[in-house]
């Protein structure tokens, strides 16, 4: 059985204050529980995305199928959004922005998309943002119990590939087995880029780990797992969402020091040899 932890009300509302106030004011009328994303398109009706699927969202909260009576949203809106999630300093999340996405505190992610500025064939900066995703950070207390038996066997932590589409809930899922392994006395070490994992403001998690994590923020996914590989002397290294040969060079330098190594991709069906163990996710709690 699962469990929304109750300090997802916090973070919750630590998002709710990231968004316009006039649009604030109408997602507070919903159940936040169901929520999965907020997305705004400059010119276009405001959208919740449930489980269930795509809605708008009228000016009272109420979900809807009809366009003509959702909030529409504007350019104030989106410049607005912008002000808020960036802290009146665009400048100071260029980095950020050029990635697409900005990590709020709470772990809630807003993706970001309008005109690309590009040289060298590489995206140097977004002008003219259009569009912003709001994506919600959970905690599920226990969501990773029912396969924690193909993750530790005999004592032994196995190399560990979970494999999904995106929004199954890979995040949430490594987060909770962290917690499990910190619970069961395993050093572990989270190499969290993006600030999804752990979520650390100011070096304090708002989620449950247990008392046995260590988390490096902010560095690349392949030299924070080296990183942490020579600092921490861990039992694991979990991190999200590989996706390079960096990525995986690290991973097999990893494995030849006898530290097992947690991690996700984007896929359906991807087999990789160096993991002793691939879990598909096809949502919390539904394996394939």
């Amino acid at each position: 059985m699962f469990t929304l932890a109750q300090e997802n009300k916090d973070t919750v509302l630590t998002l709710l204050t990231a968004l316009p106030e006039r649009i604030r004011t109408c997602i507070k009328e919903m159940d936040t529980d169901k929520l999965l994303e907020i997305r705004m398109r400059c010119g276009s009706s405001l959208c919740a995305v449930l489980k269930s699927g795509g809605y708008t969202v009228t000016p009272s909260g109420d979900l809807s199928r009809n366009i003509k009576n959702s909030i529409i949203v504007t350019d104030r809106d989106i410049k607005r959004a912008l002000e808020l999630i960036t802290d009146f300093s665009l400048y100071a999340h260029e980095n950020e922005l050029k990635n697409g996405f900005i990590t709020l505190p709470g772990g809630h992610r807003v993706g970001v998309c309008g005109e690309a500025a590009v040289s060298g064939g590489k995206i140097t900066h977004l002008k003219n943002i259009q569009s912003l995703n709001y994506r919600f950070a959970r905690e599920i207390i226990g969501c990773s119990d029912s396969i924690m038996d193909k993750i530790l066997i005999n004592g032994d932590i196995k190399n560990t590939l979970i494999v999904s589409p995106p929004m199954c809930g890979k995040t949430t899922l490594l987060r909770d087995i962290a917690r499990n392994l910190s619970l069961m006395g395993k050093r572990v070490s989270i190499v969290d880029e993006r600030g999804e994992i752990a979520a650390s403001l100011g070096g304090i998690s708002p989620f449950n780990l247990g008392c046995g994590c260590d988390i490096l923020s902010g560095a690349s996914k392949a030299d924070g797992m080296l990183f942490m590989l020579r600092s921490m002397s861990p039992d694991v290294i979990i991190t999200d969402e590989i996706g390079t040969a960096d990525d995986m060079a690290a991973i097999r330098e990893i494995k030849k020091r006898g530290v097992s190594i947690i991690t996700s991709i984007h896929g359906r069906d991807i087999k990789i040899p160096d993991f002793d163990t691939v879990i598909r996710l096809e949502g919390i709690g539904i394996y394939a």
